[in-house]
């Protein structure tokens, strides 16, 4: 029976007792098949690691389908091709991330360590206090997760790096989706991740010629190995 609709609908047709997604910007392992809403026929198939913001890039519209919802679900929705026609997508969502760290504060006693500052969404603000950077790496838990140690699974984070002398971001994840595995870090930072829990906040300050730079890395899950393909 063919299917059109004017407007974006959607509706749980399995709904899964998995973490929630809560935030726009909340990594999500979801498998995606569109189908010619006239036709039935399958246009495209794909799994891969999606934000809502990306899957608007994918499909306006498709945004809607991951708010609020659930990992585990399976999320059937119609919406217009553009062309006076509709595409009808069938969304599975496999895994999903935590938007930011959650755990237990821990509290730490080092002096002139940086500290940290949150914004609501997780983001985190750095401020590099006016001594010395320090001649060793220090690793610090600022907040400890309640979920599995990292170990060798392919990790989903949040990285933030500010230099130490200058103040400055010299490199931040936050503003897109959160990234797979570590080759882009430190491996000082890359061994902090593996002892962690999903659901950590970390502070890695590594020493450089005189200056050092400072990682805040929230590690947010461990994709499957299933789902790793």
């Amino acid at each position: 029976m063919p299917v059109q609709t004017s407007g974006v609908e959607f509706a749980d047709v399995i709904v899964g007792d998995g973490p929630v997604v809560t935030s726009s910007a909340q990594a999500s392992v979801v498998d995606v098949t569109y189908y010619d809403g006239a036709s039935g026929d399958k246009l495209q198939e794909g799994t891969a690691l999606w934000d809502a913001a990306m899957l608007k890039q994918q499909a306006p519209g498709m945004e809607a389908v991951l708010t609020c919802v659930t990992e585990g679900s399976r999320v059937v929705a119609s919406l217009p091709d553009g062309a006076g026609g509709t595409v009808v997508a069938v969304v599975d969502v496999l895994y999903t991330a935590l938007p930011k760290a959650e755990g237990h504060d821990v509290f730490n006693t080092a002096n002139n360590l940086p500290s940290v500052v949150r914004a609501p969404d997780g983001r985190p603000g750095v401020i590099i206090p006016d001594g010395a950077a320090p001649t060793k790496t220090v690793v610090e838990t600022l907040i400890e997760g309640e979920g599995d140690v990292v170990g060798d699974g392919v990790p989903l984070y949040q990285a933030t790096a500010v230099g130490w002398n200058d103040r400055a971001v010299q490199n931040t994840t936050w503003d897109g989706v959160a990234p797979v595995g570590l080759d882009a870090l430190p491996a000082e930072v890359v061994t902090a991740v593996q002892k962690a829990t999903v659901g950590s906040q970390l502070l890695v300050v590594i020493p450089a010629d005189g200056d050092a730079t400072a990682f805040v890395v929230d590690v947010l899950g461990v994709i499957p190995p299933e789902l790793l393909g």
